[in-house]
């Protein structure tokens, strides 16, 4: 059985108007045509349709029953086809953006529940990444943004700066005390640590650098937050080295938490956005959300 949804249209159109000449002009078409189309729709179903009068056209019973699918399979149609201009258009789809622990936890929050708002037709899948892992998803296309440090090398993609970030040394007051007023990494790790837990990106990081000093951290506890890590900072556990996005963000929690610049050169860090598309030539889907990320960063 073969119905196409031009016949259905005209089927439902003569049915609402009573004649098939009428319903022809709403489906401009000539009067020869319709009657065609409508004689291969009784064809195809094995049924009479109407009963044709010098008045009009009445529905049957059989009719009157495919009536009731046949509006609702066209206004299934209607509502897929509106579904998918968007995509014909390249402005709806989903976004896969990479972030590092310090962007997913205190920068992102607020601008991507914004950007998500104003945008319902765009969704964005986001993934935590150490900074490395970004760049390589990047370079092999497998996702669209990355919100990174500025710590390795990005040639080959295109990159804006969106804020400051730079590494911190936080603490109670009493373990701060033995630390230099602008301590390096290896002195903090002579002491007990809290820190994030090991599916962070942050952890690896410290990790990586621990190592090259020839040593290892203990960390007393890790959790999953930085708001964590801040709170079992000030009660005393340990110190930590956290990004200066959270302790912006977190420390107004924890008046009593001292801050301390690291004295590293690797601490010195900016927050990056990077993409493979060429500047302005990303997909309709992608685009506004660098954008909107990138404006983001120059009013912050």
């Amino acid at each position: 059985m073969k119905v196409d949804l031009a016949k259905l249209k005209l089927f439902i159109e003569v049915l609402e108007t009573g004649s098939i000449t009428a319903g022809a002009s709403r489906c401009h078409l000539s009067l020869a045509a319709a009657s065609n189309r409508l004689q291969e729709l009784e064809g195809a179903l094995g049924v009479r349709l109407f009963e044709r009068g010098k008045s009009g056209v009445t529905p049957t019973d059989a009719g009157l029953e495919l009536a009731k699918h046949a509006r609702s399979v066209l206004q299934e149609m209607d509502k897929l086809r509106n579904q998918m201009t968007p995509f014909s258009r390249g402005v709806r789809g989903r976004v896969k953006l990479l972030a590092n622990t310090a962007a997913l936890s205190a920068y992102l929050p607020e601008p991507l529940a914004r950007f998500l708002s104003l945008h319902p037709e765009i969704d964005v899948d986001v993934q935590e990444m150490w900074t490395g892992e970004i760049l390589e998803a990047l370079h092999r296309k497998k996702a669209d943004v990355g919100i990174l440090a500025d710590t390795m090398d990005t040639s080959g993609l295109h990159s804006t700066p969106l804020a400051d970030d730079t590494l911190v040394v936080v603490g109670h007051p009493d373990l701060m005390r033995p630390l230099s007023e602008s301590p390096t990494f290896e002195e903090c790790i002579e002491h007990a640590m809290v820190g994030l837990s090991e599916e962070s990106a942050l952890y690896t990081y410290l990790q990586v650098k621990a190592a090259a000093h020839g040593k290892a951290i203990h960390y007393r506890v890790r959790m999953r937050s930085f708001e964590g890590v801040l709170r079992m900072a000030s009660l005393g556990v340990g110190v930590s080295v956290v990004s200066s996005l959270a302790t912006q963000h977190l420390t107004v929690k924890h008046p009593g938490l001292e801050v301390r610049a690291l004295r590293d050169a690797w601490a010195r860090r900016r927050l990056i956005l990077c993409t493979h598309h060429a500047a302005g030539a990303a997909p309709g889907y992608v685009q506004p959300l660098i954008d909107y990320l990138m404006d983001a960063g120059q009013q912050g």
